[in-house]
């Protein structure tokens, strides 16, 4: 047998190599993520799909106006039940975002003066496709606009029915999109359906969560038009405050639905009327607030509610005297 020449000897050394090199890469590329553990610090794997992992053109993170856009000043392991004795509102919106839908509500909250809370699913957005870099956009257009963000989780599936290692896969999927989308990891989260159990709730708390469950929930799931919404908002809040005591608390709503948006300023304008009787009565007044702690006992949130209530009565005077006047 006639030996090899040595010019063939050396391409084929450099083919092994290199071909050697791509398999390497390409094994590299198909390894699944890995999510640090933060209580634990051990890494813990989340699979997804490689073929939604974000393209180049991925918009950057949204600069940050304030720090605690995701509710980080809230301890940990804490569950917000949502009722309160005072006439205190607080508006959250799950489910999204959505292109439909959620950027025509932030145009709504920035003329009704509103800031609210958004709980969303992860799963619609934070991928390389154009759809997901869209629904992205929305997400740090809410921190633009000053509202706080938490996490839905990625699926919205109901955590009791999860192994922890699938809820920690969940809720790891919707820290790195959230991280991506806005800079942050969110430390508030709704759990789907408001379900939870001790074992759930005893594990969001070592991850960091504060849960925030509501208290009025304006039935738009089931609703068909802005009037049903209206009126399911109000036989809530005047049944919990017959059989509770509670005459305010967390409201829960749904950026996804047109009829829920086309409600929103009736409810408004429907509390500023109560109010002008409950100013004619010398009662406390309803008040649209945006910070969680007001529905913490013990938190002092930055403004009491009597400095609130102050301000809010010298505006309704106002509103109610043009209102009388028509």
């Amino acid at each position: 047998m006639s030996p090899i020449p040595w010019k063939v000897r050396l391409s084929a050394c450099v083919l092994a190599l290199v071909a050697g090199g791509s398999l390497a890469g390409a094994t590299e590329m198909r390894r699944p993520p890995i999510a640090l553990d933060p209580i634990t610090i051990r890494p813990s794997p989340v699979f997804e799909p490689v073929h939604q992992e974000p393209g180049p053109d991925v918009p950057g993170v949204v600069p940050i106006i304030d720090d605690d856009v995701t509710g980080s000043r809230f301890p940990s392991g804490l569950t917000i039940h949502g009722g309160s004795k005072h006439r205190t509102i607080l508006f959250t919106f799950d489910d999204g975002p959505s292109s439909r839908t959620t950027p025509r509500l932030l145009d709504l909250l920035d003329d009704l003066g509103i800031k609210a809370l958004f709980f969303v699913t992860s799963e619609s957005f934070g991928n390389g496709n154009p759809y997901e870099r869209r629904h992205a956009g929305i997400v740090g257009e809410i921190v633009r606009r000053g509202h706080v963000v938490g996490s839905h989780t990625e699926t919205h599936r109901q955590l009791p029915l999860l192994g922890n290692e699938e809820i920690q896969a969940e809720l790891a999927i919707t820290e790195r999109k959230l991280r991506r989308a806005i800079g942050r990891t969110p430390r508030l989260i709704r759990p789907p359906g408001g379900a939870l159990s001790k074992r759930v709730e005893g594990l969001l708390g070592e991850l960091g969560y504060t849960s925030v469950m509501w208290a009025v929930y304006a039935g738009d799931l089931e609703a068909k038009t802005p009037e049903d919404v209206v009126r399911t908002f109000f036989r809530v809040l005047d049944r919990r405050e017959r059989e509770t005591g509670d005459r305010g608390g967390i409201v829960l709503m749904h950026d996804t639905k047109r009829h829920s948006l086309d409600a929103l300023p009736r409810l408004v304008r429907a509390l500023q009327k109560r109010n002008c009787a409950l100013l004619e009565r010398g009662e406390e007044l309803y008040d649209i607030v945006d910070d969680l702690g007001y529905f913490i006992p013990g938190h002092e949130p930055d403004q009491t509610l009597e400095e609130r209530q102050e301000e809010l009565e010298r505006a309704a005077r106002r509103a109610c005297n043009t209102i009388a006047l028509r």
